[in-house]
């Protein structure tokens, strides 16, 4: 096996378990939301600006600014399927417990990559890499 052979085989395990959809997966929302329209494209969080956090498509488009960096990551976890409305709970608590319970579900997923890389590849040294486009490939992002 090698590395191409490696993610590929990766890419499909993940996608035919499913991967998780947030925030569906990780919290139920109430009445309690702010709605955002958003572009249907890849988003980043940009640059921070007089406390407001940027967040912008992949071609540097500006779209929104938001008033926390939990919001825009937020945002950019729940885009991964770029459905142009994102639901963000008014409520801190719920919002920051969304992102930690996704947060340690994408780590899981790649504590699991990097075990079963070492264990193929015990010589290489790029397990990073590797992630990254198996990441890539799923467009999961881990900010």
């Amino acid at each position: 096996m090698n590395g191409k052979e490696f993610i590929s085989s990766w890419v499909s395990k993940l996608a035919s378990d499913g991967i998780k959809i947030f925030p569906a997966d990780f919290i139920s929302l109430d009445n309690n939301y702010t709605e955002f329209r958003l572009p249907e494209k890849t988003l980043l969080i940009g640059e921070e600006f007089f406390g407001k956090y940027e967040i912008i498509t992949a071609d540097g488009n500006p779209v929104l600014h938001v008033n926390h960096y939990l919001e825009a990551k937020y945002i950019l976890y729940a885009n991964r399927n770029t459905p142009g409305l994102v639901l963000v709970p008014s409520d801190e608590f719920e919002l920051k417990k969304a992102i930690q319970m996704y947060e340690s579900y994408l780590d899981s997923i790649i504590k699991d990559i990097e075990i079963n890389y070492k264990k193929t590849f015990p010589e290489e040294k790029n397990s990073k890499s590797i992630v990254n486009e198996i990441f890539r490939q799923l467009n999961l992002v881990r900010v």
